[in-house]
């Protein structure tokens, strides 16, 4: 089914599960609102909801802001606007850049809203899902969606390397030479590829949280991945380069997939339902979960969450509305069902009218829910060098990856740079 038209059925079905329309006194207002990623159905799923939304609340108008092409320029568009004054009302951010936007006083605290609209349980807010944005002792967002990483299997080409897709390798190394088993058996092959640019550095918290591994010291004040399960993360990376994995970038490496020319994928589960509208049953896609390397290893939830900046008590009372009615059960499962995301609402989840019998159907779509057991926060780096420290990261990875330099030299140099950065902010 065509993108468009699956989202208009859905949408569709959403309409049916909501209430009608009532009639307000007309007192219209403007809602400024702001998300980023206009990539696969992201566009559709927040165009659909403001659509219906406005439906019922005829006196709330939703314009969107140009989006924003990453989490970390979301961020940095926000934080000039804040400086002259165009803040929007309400935006949806990465999940670990919350405590940027917190540290400035840009959002606003959301306990006593939730309180008032009944409390977290009868919205359906997990307390895991809120822990995730609890800042100061209160909470200043509400979990747009959630993502884990995983692997997509094409499983026609593992199986053409006598390879078993609903048994693979339980290591990296294993994963490594079944890729270049399907890279052997054509030139326009990529038999294995690790995402590892999804925003800057989320990929590599994976690694390093599925051996057991932590970001900074207790104090924050010094990294803390200068230490044996930093070094083995990064020498996987370096084992990828040196087995001959390209360096592509999300938007060659999902089309590729799409295309059947990628074998093993291990990227973010926020691109499963797209992934599979665009293969179109051209070849059976498997998804797998991302490989824990330890008993005690975890997978950072990624995802985002939408921030009310409005501070006007009209426009911030509209940007509550709206942001519940975004985060409700049945608009949930509207952006499930298009995404490979989690909804953050549990209700959602559980209700067999919405996913509950949804999921038990969609094999793919579970894993990233199968993870919750194992999922841990994605880490938010303090200060106001935030932003800067993800990008350099980034780079760090990148020399890795390209085989420029090798992981021991680079998790010292890296260390050294955060460590200067978080000593400077």
């Amino acid at each position: 089914m065509p993108v468009i038209s699956r989202r208009t059925a859905l949408l569709g079905s959403l309409a049916a599960t909501l209430p009608s329309p009532p009639v307000h006194a007309r007192e219209d207002l403007t809602l400024d609102v702001m998300f980023p990623f206009p990539v696969g159905n992201n566009r559709e799923i927040h165009v659909g909801l403001a659509d219906r939304f406005m439906r019922i609340n005829p006196e709330i108008k939703i314009k969107f802001r140009n989006p924003a092409q990453s989490y970390e320029e979301m961020s940095q568009q926000v934080l000039r606007a804040a400086l002259i004054g165009q803040l929007p009302d309400l935006s949806f951010h990465g999940l670990n850049l919350l405590r940027l936007l917190v540290e400035r006083d840009l959002a606003q605290p959301l306990a006593e809203r939730i309180s008032a609209a009944g409390g977290a349980d009868l919205l359906g807010y997990a307390p895991a899902v809120l822990d995730i944005v609890r800042q100061r002792g209160d909470i200043y967002g509400i979990p747009f969606f959630i993502s884990t990483p995983v692997l997509y299997v094409n499983e026609a080409l593992v199986r053409e390397v006598d390879g078993d897709p609903s048994l693979l390798p339980p290591d990296w190394s294993g994963l490594v030479a079944l890729g270049q088993k399907i890279n052997a058996t054509s030139a326009n092959r990529t038999g294995f590829y690790f995402q590892w640019d999804v925003t800057g550095n989320w990929m590599w918290q994976a690694m390093l949280f599925s051996r057991g591994g932590r970001i900074l010291s207790d104090d924050e004040r010094a990294a803390a991945f200068d230490s044996p399960e930093g070094l083995w993360a990064l020498e996987q990376l370096e084992a990828f380069a040196r087995s001959g994995m390209p360096n592509l970038k999300s938007a060659q490496a999902r089309p590729a997939l799409a295309a059947g020319t990628i074998g093993i994928l291990a990227d973010s589960s926020s691109n499963i339902a797209y992934a599979e509208q665009q293969i179109a049953g051209r070849f059976p896609l498997r998804v797998a979960p991302f490989p824990l390397v330890s008993p005690n290893g975890k997978v950072p939830a990624g995802g985002a969450l939408g921030v009310i900046h409005a501070k006007d008590p009209r426009r911030a009372d509209a940007a509550w509305k709206y942001l519940q009615f975004c985060t409700s059960p049945e608009s949930q499962a509207f952006m499930a069902r298009l995404t490979g995301y989690m909804p953050s609402n549990a209700k959602s989840i559980t209700d067999p009218a919405l996913l509950g019998a949804y999921y038990q159907q969609a094999r793919n779509q579970k894993v990233s829910v199968d993870q919750l057991p194992v999922m841990t926060g994605w880490y938010a780096f303090p200060g106001a060098n935030a932003v800067r420290i993800i990008e350099t990261i980034r780079n760090h990875l990148e020399a890795v990856v390209t085989g420029r330099q090798g992981a021991s030299q680079t998790l010292k140099q890296m260390a050294a740079d955060i460590n200067r950065l978080i000593e400077a902010a």
